[in-house]
């Protein structure tokens, strides 16, 4: 596992941040997108839904401006964008789909449980299933970034007592290092 997870509390400039956390609970999140379906991952099967964010949409430079403030790389080359909702009650291990080599996934925790066990999870593979390596807790404003290959990760929030579901902005980019 090449996890190199970096996390960053305060991530997102205030009056942008307050702004995002309460746009996102007003956005139509369309029907759930099966991720994993159809590959070698479809048994560890992840449902989340988006809105997406065109890559010509300056909320998009808006947070490149805090991933090199915060992380000092840039987005060479976008491949995903999007406001997300996360709602699910069983932790399931995946690996995102990826588009570049060296692709970097960011999630940004914009609204819901700010306990431990609503945030994201990453795992080992074993022989006997996934075993948890390091739990994030979903804090407001905090940037979680990592490596996506061969990276298994999981929403949270099975532990949840409540039904709060969880909203994040992702981004999947191609990292530009040379900043």
């Amino acid at each position: 596992m090449n996890l190199d997870l970096q996390i960053k509390d305060n991530f997102l400039p205030t009056d942008l941040f307050q702004k995002l956390s309460v746009y996102c609970t007003t956005l139509d999140y369309g029907g759930g997108i099966k991720y994993g379906e159809g590959t070698k991952y479809d048994k560890d099967q992840h449902v989340f839904y988006s809105n997406n964010i065109h890559k010509d949409d300056d909320l998009l430079k808006d947070l490149e401006q805090s991933i090199i403030k915060h992380f000092r790389v840039g987005i060479k080359n976008l491949h995903l964008a999007a406001f997300t909702l996360v709602n699910t009650k069983e932790p399931l291990p995946h690996v995102d789909k990826l588009q570049f080599p060296t692709e970097k996934h960011l999630i940004i925790y914009l609204n819901g449980d700010s306990k431990l066990n609503a945030g994201t999870g990453f795992y080992e593979s074993s022989d006997d299933g996934f075993d948890l390596n390091t739990a994030i807790g979903c804090y407001p404003n905090r940037a979680v970034l990592f490596n996506a290959s061969d990276c298994y990760h999981s929403p949270l929030l099975y532990t949840v007592k409540n039904s709060i579901p969880r909203f994040a902005v992702i981004i999947w980019f191609e990292p530009e290092i040379d900043l």
